[in-house]
């Protein structure tokens, strides 16, 4: 599995907030891809349909694993950050260095992918920044967002401290 690193410049999304523990975000999030894609038409200054992104506070994934509270955000990048439709929010990413990697295959290599990313991680004596947040890329010609899913082909990006 190939890690690397990348700078991405500042992102700024229209957002769907999903809270709950993981096996409640294992259901939770799907919907909220629907709901999200059905309204992008809603959704001024779009730079790219087929982009989305899962965006979570890295502190997340330091905390308490399954039993804790979790946070993730379905969201579409625009250009301009205005007004929104109800129920969604403006998200900003700031510019930041990322460890990244990509998921492909079946489900198994969902948490594969993410560990492939710790060791990596704990291999370069790096760690991930807390206060900052982390996401997974996911562009609609290589996987749709929306359930059901059979196979998954996206980038995960943790913020390195």
């Amino acid at each position: 599995m190939d890690v690397s690193l990348v700078t991405v410049d500042e992102i700024k999304l229209v957002a769907i907030k999903v809270v709950g523990r993981r096996s409640e975000l294992s259901y939770r999030v799907p919907l909220a891809w629907l709901d999200l894609v059905n309204r992008l038409d809603a959704i001024p200054h779009k730079v790219n349909p087929d982009l989305f992104y899962g965006v979570f506070p890295e502190s997340d994934h330091l905390s308490d694993g399954q039993n804790g509270v979790h946070t993730y955000w379905v969201c579409t990048q625009v250009s301009i950050v205005g007004e929104v439709p109800p129920d969604m929010i403006t998200l900003t990413i700031p510019a930041q260095t990322y460890v990244t990697a990509t998921v492909q295959g079946g489900v198994e290599q969902i948490e594969a992918t993410y560990l492939a990313v710790g060791r990596w991680l704990k291999e370069q004596g790096r760690r991930t920044n807390p206060d900052a947040y982390g996401f997974e890329r996911y562009d609609n010609r290589r996987q749709k967002v929306t359930p059901p899913y059979e196979r998954f082909d996206y980038g995960i990006f943790k913020p390195l401290a």
